[in-house]
């Protein structure tokens, strides 16, 4: 297949939906025999942070030589971002290779009858690890896609340590209805070793349960601007250049695994760390952009922790300036909770159904919006929400409520960028 075929197949499997469990997944990685065993990995779960957690790690382990292949999910802005290589989306023509190389073994599984057919995120989980292997990545890095303990990426056989970010409510009729039973799902990703930040005590009786437990330290936060932080962690200063105060959580997870990996072997300086840290930037997480003389922040909030963390972050930066949000969601999501959340009732919101099947309709969102703000404005699209809000006097535009929406934002913003 060439790229646009590779697109099109994926986007076909997809509509397929999906099956949680492992049974499918072991048996395809073991056809494929086992491309997961050659390879040094790290796993990362957790509701909210994996994949500013992962960006740390990556860019640190980039600094010291090394070559990261990296799984994300859900990519933000274009498939090839599934699969990342120092940090840089995987090309055309190693998504269309590996793409195709699964869908060969997929054709043989259909052509067999066999119970076991790879869902679209398996395949596309199958063809980071055959990819990773052969494009001889030094350390891998996997994000779960939903949960742990059943997710596609937990079929691996081992790892060298799990990383279990911040835990709170998201896909509650998957994963469980309380934050004992989400956080038992995401454990199901550690083997021995388990890096986390401090969570809530019966969470911590769950992850105490781990062979060998690192909790870090609490961040000491210093400076912030519009660009940068720093904060203190254990004795010594670091600086970033993502914004909010939950990234120094996400900042000392990179800290604390890249200082599990040198007991482990790998050569990793100080000035690695640092250097990894800053280099960290991330599309899509609170990430601010000048456009047409004003400020638009996009942020992928989605459930009620990322909406405070958002919201905490928002009232830092804008101060008494005018703002406008724009937002659209799915309807699998808390809407209430993270509406709720996002304080600024007297702003303008500028609504739009997400780009996707999962979109909450446009009717349901506005009476949803009705209950927390007093002006809400209809739009045909996120692009021409954010249109609107452009054109309105708002001196910052805050879009927010799904990655999806923010890929449409952000094509607005390229495609009227002078």
């Amino acid at each position: 297949m060439n790229y646009n075929e590779t697109i099109e197949y994926i986007n076909n499997e997809s509509k397929k939906g999906s099956i949680y469990g492992l049974d499918t997944i072991n048996n395809f990685l073991d056809k494929l025999n086992r491309p997961d065993s050659d390879l040094n990995i790290i796993s990362i779960a957790g509701t909210n942070g994996k994949g500013s957690t992962s960006s740390f790690i990556t860019n640190i382990l980039i600094d010291a030589g090394y070559k990261v292949g990296t799984f994300n999910s859900p990519a933000v802005f274009s498939f090839n971002e599934t699969f990342l290589i120092n940090g840089q989306a995987a090309s055309n023509e190693l998504c269309a290779k590996y793409i195709s190389m699964v869908k060969e073994e997929v054709d043989k599984l259909v052509k067999e009858n066999s119970k076991y057919i790879p869902t679209s995120f398996e395949q596309q989980f199958a063809a980071a690890l055959l990819m990773f292997k052969n494009e001889n990545c030094d350390i891998v890095i996997l994000e779960a896609g939903m949960g742990g303990k059943d997710d596609a990426t937990n079929s691996i056989k081992d790892n060298l340590v799990s990383i279990i970010t911040s835990i709170n409510y998201d896909h509650t009729e998957y994963l469980g209805d309380t934050l004992e039973k989400i956080a038992e799902n995401k454990f199901g990703i550690v083997r021995k070793n388990l890096i986390t930040c401090k969570q809530n005590r019966n969470i911590m009786k769950i992850f105490r349960k781990a062979h060998n437990l690192k909790v870090c330290k609490a961040p000491v936060p210093q400076i912030s601007t519009l660009s940068s932080q720093t904060f203190l962690y254990g004795s010594r200063q670091y600086k970033i250049q993502m914004i909010g105060l939950h990234q120094l959580n996400n900042a000392a997870l990179a800290i604390e695994c890249a200082k599990f990996l040198r007991k482990k072997g790998f050569k990793i300086k100080y000035k690695n760390i640092t250097k990894g840290l800053f280099n960290t930037t991330l599309p899509g997480r609170i990430e601010i952009i000048n456009f047409n003389g004003k400020k638009v922040i996009l942020d992928g909030a989605h459930n009620v922790e990322a909406a405070k963390a958002l919201h905490n972050c928002i009232k830092a930066l804008v101060f008494d300036n005018k703002t406008a949000l724009v937002f659209g969601a799915f309807k699998d999501k808390d809407i209430d909770g993270v509406l709720s959340n996002i304080e600024f009732f007297d702003s303008p919101i500028y609504i739009a159904s997400a780009p996707t099947e999962r979109g909450l309709d446009l009717s349901s969102l506005k009476n949803i919006c009705l209950k927390y703000y007093k002006n809400v404005i209809t739009n045909t699209s996120i692009s021409n929400a954010l249109k609107n809000a452009l054109d309105s006097d708002a001196e910052y535009i805050i879009v927010f409520g799904s990655f999806s929406i923010l890929s449409e934002a952000k094509a607005y913003i390229r495609g009227n960028n002078g």
